[in-house]
């Protein structure tokens, strides 16, 4: 989330001063002397987080009980997570690793300002509508401020599709996490946040589904986890390690993370949650953690399990997984095994690993997914195993699509740097009227030409993200390179097969690259203009929820929103972290479930024709026949 610049932070809006807080003296909330002659003087005991420092003798003048209970809330106190680490301490160890998590993990909580007023002091703070109180949390700017790299990813399409409680109800995070669930007292010992009496639950409103006309849900009903049917893949994280910098600033860094699915025999059984059947993500705690503060901190590590019951904020009504019967039943790689854990997490992990003997056997009566994958150009998209086979190919140019910092950090042997967002001559320079457009073909070829690359090559591109490597892919492809792929799961599944990764820069010579422009690759706005209410076209806005729904503005955009009539599903549905690719069968599988069919014209939009470029790919390595970028995209969209 950007900063705020200093004047926005303190702007004080005349709509504040005509609400009911705006009818109180600055000095009845942050102290100071309004009687004073002079500045120093005025904020002398001025509080400038008073509901973080006074909350009872501030917010609690007027909301007694509200600031009674929500100084004892989780947002407030964070104090389960005392508990998970004290668990795997011992007396001797407590008090060190006790203050290496007041250092390092407690920077999250949350007064009432920050749910209110302004930005949390963990994002910066900052006034969200110039001091304008609001009695429902921005979910932008306050909510997913903090709960972003997991919660908000997943909710807003950063990872995935997005939810469907956003995407078609306009529901926010206030809809199922209430003030009475925000506000609520954790009781002293409490395990976790599922065990808070207040918690939200899907049978709040998805009620009595067992008696309904799904048959699954009579099956699975207090058997299996909602999320399990009707939550995408998320991410996992491992090994956090912590360290102080030459200022002394506290940080922690972690070493890996992997979207993923894992199904577990479930840990924490509850009365109305007592589901065998859970998902399971994996949390970033690591024996060495706080070894900057105590060396062996947790002598009893093993006490707790490293892979925790999650409920995903990504929800679908219909997923991959309840197609079909038997896309879940006998899916050894969707059960959590003892392949999938570290060597030092192996006793923390007892009894939620699933056996073979334990995977629910395959249903002999189900109705198989249909799905025609005869189109797909299997070609461009390659693994690890065997770009590692090709690597003296005399025809192979391997080009890394990350920043250039990364490439020296280390690189897969023989690969040219090539930064999409950073090498000139692929955009047009923009300014405050310019759309980030393509430049002229020539001008790719000669760019491409000078990197070493001719359009005779086969190209293999690799990233971390996906789409800086499918972006750039869909230049190539656009300006006539015949042999294109892509590594799938980019540079973390060439480290994760353990294969060589280098230093060295590697040596080229210009080349020369013969550009042959697919001209119906590209179209403006007259095209999308004229095609709005064309039945054979179909324009799918690739962005993130927050910015298709008006939520979040680009930088370089007039104003907030999207194209009228256009289809949502952002690039990351296309896309895992780290540029990992789904099986073809599952990706047609949910473009076809979203109906954005092969017979169509499929025109991509988004901020800047950088993220359609990179859907673009996929779709292209799909099969889909007609598919083509709106090269103006949103920032460049006059109507």
């Amino acid at each position: 989330m950007a900063p705020l610049e200093p004047q926005e932070k303190v702007l004080v809006s005349e709509e504040f001063l005509e609400s009911a807080h705006g009818e109180l003296a600055c000095i009845d909330c942050h102290g100071g002397d309004d009687g004073a002659d002079d500045k120093e003087s005025a904020h002398a005991g001025f509080d400038a987080h008073p509901s973080v420092n006074n909350p009872q003798g501030t917010c609690g003048e007027c909301h007694e009980e509200i600031a009674e209970t929500a100084t004892k809330s989780l947002h407030a106190t964070l104090s389960t997570f005392p508990g998970f680490l004290g668990k795997r301490t011992s007396a001797d160890t407590w008090e060190a690793v006790d203050k290496g998590r007041e250092r390092h993990c407690a920077s999250c909580h949350a007064s009432c300002g920050a749910c209110h007023v302004s930005r949390p002091q963990y994002a910066g703070t900052g006034f969200v509508n110039g001091h304008v109180f609001n009695a429902r949390p921005d979910p932008v700017n306050q909510c997913t401020a903090c709960h972003g790299s997991r919660v908000g990813n997943e909710f807003f399409g950063n990872r995935g599709q997005g939810d469907v409680h956003l995407r078609k109800y306009t529901m926010t995070c206030a809809d199922c996490h209430s003030a009475g669930e925000m506000h609520a007292a954790a009781p002293e010992g409490l395990e976790n946040r599922y065990h808070l009496d207040e918690a939200a639950n899907c049978k709040n409103c998805h009620k009595d589904l067992q008696f309904g006309s799904v048959r699954e849900h009579q099956i699975h009903n207090n058997s299996v986890q909602c999320q399990v049917c009707h939550a995408q893949t998320y991410t996992n994280c491992y090994s956090c390690h912590t360290g102080t910098d030459k200022g002394g600033i506290a940080y922690f860094v972690n070493n890996l993370d992997f979207e993923d699915m894992k199904i577990g025999l479930n840990p924490d059984r509850l009365p109305g949650n007592n589901y065998k059947w859970a998902l399971l993500r994996h949390v970033p705690v690591d024996p060495e953690v706080f070894d900057q503060y105590i060396k062996n901190g947790f002598p009893k590590f093993d006490v707790a399990p490293t892979w925790k019951r999650t409920s995903p904020h990504n929800i679908q009504r219909r997923t991959w997984q309840n197609a079909t019967c038997n896309n879940c039943h006998g899916q050894r790689n969707l059960f959590l095994s003892k392949d999938d854990l570290l060597e030092y997490e192996i006793k923390a992990n007892y009894g939620l690993t699933v056996s073979d003997e334990q995977i629910p056997k395959p249903r002999a009566r189900t109705m198989p997914v249909d799905i025609d994958t005869s189109g797909v150009k299997a070609s461009m998209v390659v693994d690890a195993a065997w770009l590692s086979g090709h690597l003296e190919d005399k025809e192979m140019v391997i080009v890394d699509a990350r920043s250039e910092a990364d490439y020296e950090k280390g690189h897969i042997p023989g690969a040219i740097s090539l930064d999409p967002n950073a090498v000139a001559g692929l955009r047009a320079a923009a300014d405050t009227d310019t759309p980030l457009l393509l430049e002229k073909a020539e001008t790719l070829g000669a760019t491409f030409g000078e990197y070493g690359i001719s359009n005779k090559d086969h190209i293999v591109v690799y990233c971390d993200n996906g789409t800086d490597g499918g972006f750039l892919l869909s230049i190539l492809d656009y300006t006539g390179a015949e042999n294109i792929s892509l590594l799938n799961g980019g540079m973390a599944a060439w480290i994760k097969a353990g294969y060589e990764v280098t230093d060295e820069e590697t040596d080229y010579d210009e080349k020369t690259y013969e550009a042959n422009p697919r001209s119906e690759f590209l179209v403006h706005n007259d095209f999308v203009k004229a095609n709005l209410d064309n039945p054979k076209v179909i324009i799918v806005d690739v962005r993130i929820l927050q910015q298709s729904m008006g939520l979040l503005k680009h930088a370089l955009a007039k104003r907030a929103g999207r194209i009228p009539g256009s289809v949502q599903f952002p690039v990351f549905g296309l896309y895992e972290d780290h540029s990992a690719i789904k099986s073809p069968e599952e990706l047609l599988w949910v473009l076809k479930e979203r109906n954005i069919p092969k017979h169509k014209t499929i025109v991509l939009t988004c901020n800047t024709g950088m993220w359609a470029g990179a859907a673009q790919y996929l779709f292209r390595y799909l099969g889909y026949p007609d598919v083509r970028v709106h090269n103006e995209s949103w920032i460049g969209w006059k109507d």
